[in-house]
């Protein structure tokens, strides 16, 4: 059965006090809804009960619970739960805390320096955070980050994250987990348990490459469309500039930083960019 055929309304009637609202999501093992419980908004996630897909929810719930920040989500008053659907089958859930916001990936582009500034900040809080925690996102991109106001970003979806110290969950030679066109070199040429925190700077390097000139660092006029992953390992991206000239030069030169295909010539962590918007 595929989530997009299940009546939300099987999950009203196992929590009492829950009123459903609009999908947010579908796709994969994963639905999203907005919904009401006790009168506070939340978002519900709902996952087909596969052995796998169970240890990845169980790392997303333990990683809201650990990684306490205003640029990620928390769990909400529901943890976990199960449910039988009528067909047999079993699905889990939980609530996690609602964002009054629009996704990035929404947003239209190119949006103002200052802004850019703020969503490397917001988000670069969120990774520094995540990483003191051994985790690694794996998943940045503009429709992991939901714009709350202009100056407040939050990054969301840390069901594909990497946890540096914990179990692989991925199966080896499965390929490389998250979003292609926002992977860092090193998700393409390296195993999932090589990665570590700069791989996420990376992709948010892109991100912020993108709000800033209105164009994908790596998907543009001026590169060749034959290979994206090519063009992330082996192409640099057209200098910001080329596309916007009046970009100030901290931003520019914060985005080349994250954008260094050399791991050890990108920012060594988060704390290291954070310091460079002082």
């Amino acid at each position: 059965m595929e989530l997009s055929q299940i009546d939300g309304q099987i999950f009203v009637a196992d929590c009492q006090g829950l009123a459903l609202g609009p999908h947010l999501k579908i796709g994969g093992q994963k639905s999203v809804w907005a919904c009401a419980f006790q009168n506070q908004a939340y978002v519900l996630k709902a996952i087909m009960a596969s052995d796998r897909a169970l240890r990845r929810v169980a790392r997303e719930i333990e990683i809201m619970q650990r990684c306490s920040s205003p640029y990620l989500p928390k769990l909400g008053p529901i943890s976990l739960r199960e449910l039988i659907v009528p067909t047999g089958e079993k699905l889990v859930y939980f609530l996690e805390e609602y964002i009054d916001g629009v996704p990035l990936a929404s947003v239209r582009i190119p949006m103002r320096p200052e802004q850019v500034i703020s969503l490397g900040r917001c988000v670069g809080e969120a990774l520094r955070i995540l990483a003191t925690n051994r985790y690694v996102h794996r998943d940045v991109k503009p429709m992991n980050i939901m714009q709350q106001t202009s100056s407040t970003y939050v990054l969301i979806d840390a069901g594909l994250a990497l946890d540096l110290d914990g179990e692989a969950l991925s199966f080896a030679g499965s390929g490389p987990v998250g979003t292609p066109a926002y992977y860092s070199p090193e998700q393409i040429m390296l195993a999932s348990r090589e990665l570590d925190p700069r791989s996420d700077l990376f992709s948010l390097g892109m991100t912020m490459y993108e709000c800033a000139t209105g164009e994908h660092p790596f998907l543009n006029e001026a590169l060749p469309r034959v290979n994206i992953f090519r063009n992330i390992v082996e192409l640099e991206a057209p200098d910001p500039r080329e596309w916007l000239s009046t970009l100030p030069d901290l931003l520019c030169a914060v985005i080349g930083k994250l954008l260094q295909k050399d791991r050890d010539a990108r920012y060594q962590s988060a704390e290291q960019l954070l310091a460079d918007f002082i």
